[in-house]
């Protein structure tokens, strides 16, 4: 742009919320308001700024602003995103989030999801409940590519019938499988004793699995694991078992088979390593 006739400044460049910077030619320079709309712009008496456009995060109409904090631009929360934290640029909350955490640039929270956070990174994508994501930049821009994500179940047994661990012990919720991938995990499983029936409170088992899965296109899955008793069975008097196992069609997760009459409270901690191409498997 060349310069207005009378003035000695001009308009270097335009930032992603609209504030405009100005240059003597050599300098970045601050513009007064005689200045800024000399040159066509807006003069913001408020924050002494001259703006192309007037900013917007974007949040939706129906969107509860009062308790969302948005730090960055080109972040969106949509219909029904309510205490949401977004720290970053072009952040995307998919609407029924609560209690929601972003920090990062083109990360994305996944609908119905709450109280799941996206630490960092880039291109991640939150596609669980209660979720712990850092994203790895992705390949070709695409969201999920390669992250890391950590995800924590929990169930009870009464007997020893294989059962699947809840995510965040919500009803008939598990870890959603990913098309075209190969995940790897390790599981860390602890099932104790609660003193009902069978066996005395307190004694335990732990089970650490580790492994990989790959997914195809229409989400058929084949494992490669090992399980391995950190306490071996017998010395804590559970004799308990876990294995990363297909929980529905699109879901996947723990499930564990405990001991007849005996009343065990389960956890697992599960930390997920993916790898999304874009081809088809």
């Amino acid at each position: 742009m060349e310069y207005r006739k009378g003035y000695t400044i001009k308009p270097k460049e335009i930032s992603n919320t609209g504030e405009i910077t100005f240059t003597d030619g050599t300098n970045d320079v601050a513009a007064n308001q005689a200045v800024c709309e000399a040159y066509g712009y807006t003069y913001n008496k408020e924050t002494a700024t001259c703006n192309a456009f007037k900013y917007s995060t974007r949040i939706n109409e129906n969107t509860n602003i009062s308790t969302n904090i948005i730090g960055g631009a080109k972040n969106t929360l949509e219909r029904g995103s309510d205490n949401v934290l977004v720290v970053g640029e072009n952040n995307l909350t998919k609407g029924q989030n609560r209690n929601v955490f972003i920090s990062g640039v083109d990360n994305e929270i996944a609908n119905g999801l709450n109280n799941t956070s996206i630490l960092g990174g880039k291109f991640a994508s939150a596609e669980n409940q209660g979720e712990i994501v850092i994203g790895g930049g992705g390949f070709n821009e695409a969201l999920g590519m390669a992250q890391t994500s950590f995800i924590q179940q929990s169930n009870n047994t009464t007997d020893a019938t294989q059962t699947a661990l809840l995510t965040q012990y919500l009803p008939i919720t598990y870890i959603q499988k990913v098309a075209n991938s190969v995940i790897g995990f390790e599981a860390n499983v602890i099932g104790v004793n609660t003193g009902v029936g069978e066996g005395s409170a307190g004694e335990y088992g732990y089970v650490q699995i580790t492994g990989a899965v790959k997914f195809t296109n229409g989400l058929a899955s084949s494992y490669s694991q090992t399980s391995t008793n950190i306490v071996p069975p017998g010395t804590s008097g559970l004799n308990i078992s876990a294995v990363m196992k297909d929980i529905t069609a699109t879901s996947f997760g723990i499930a564990v088979t405990g001991l007849e009459e005996t009343y065990i409270q389960w956890t697992a901690s599960i930390k997920l390593w993916r790898n999304n191409i874009q081809q088809t498997i």
